[in-house]
């Protein structure tokens, strides 16, 4: 009896050790991302016959927050991607999709390129209770190219920032949501306003930049 005892406490002891190990190494958390198109005001389209590189870089872009021991990853790839093909299809006259710079070079139809990439994320909480704030940001970096000389026409940085509350272990995932839509919404009406805003893709020949 006592052999077996002591046999299902070594047991107890090793599974005790093993799941503390687990436990230690942290745990990988995947944020899920889903946001709704945003809403342009109506104008008139930029005159130019656009190419849209949508490269690798920002089919996989992501953020990771370590919390607590934990690490929370937010897959940015898919929502960026919709964010680009809607704002770019919002404020050019035509717009055709490629994976690289290189086949956007040789879509002789179009002449301009756009080449959009994301630059940074960051998350900041403003405390550990449910009511307060979670800050987020999210840095899109713009590029257009004349497509015939490669030569940059336009080019800037845009600056998404949102604030939603926390939320507790029942409600974070809504105010997440909830977040990610405001960013997007914010850098989506910004990036819009920048294009139609900027003298340099108003001409219907682009400006083109001396190197």
């Amino acid at each position: 009896m006592m052999k077996k005892t002591n046999s299902l406490v070594s047991h107890l002891t090793l599974v005790l050790a093993l799941g503390l190990a687990i436990l230690g190494t942290g745990c990988t958390h995947m944020v899920k991302i889903s946001v709704k198109p945003a809403s342009f005001p109506v104008a008139e389209k930029l005159p130019h016959q656009a190419v849209l590189v949508i490269n690798s870089d920002l089919q996989n872009y992501k953020y990771e927050f370590p919390m607590m021991g934990d690490k929370w990853v937010f897959p940015f790839g898919q929502s960026l991607q919709d964010y680009a093909r809607q704002v770019a299809n919002a404020s050019f006259q035509q717009v055709k999709e490629v994976s690289s710079e290189e086949k956007a070079a040789g879509e002789t139809s179009a002449d301009l390129i756009l080449v959009p990439r994301a630059v940074k994320a960051d998350q900041g909480l403003g405390g550990a209770f449910a009511w307060d704030k979670v800050n987020f940001t999210l840095v899109v970096e713009w590029i257009a190219k004349d497509r015939a000389t490669h030569n940059t026409v336009w080019l800037k940085t845009i600056t998404s920032d949102a604030s939603e509350t926390g939320g507790n272990a029942f409600t974070g995932d809504s105010h997440r949501k909830i977040l990610m839509q405001k960013l997007f919404d914010d850098l989506s009406m910004k990036t819009f306003n920048a294009m139609q805003n900027a003298p340099e893709l108003k001409s219907p020949k682009a400006v083109v930049e001396k190197k």
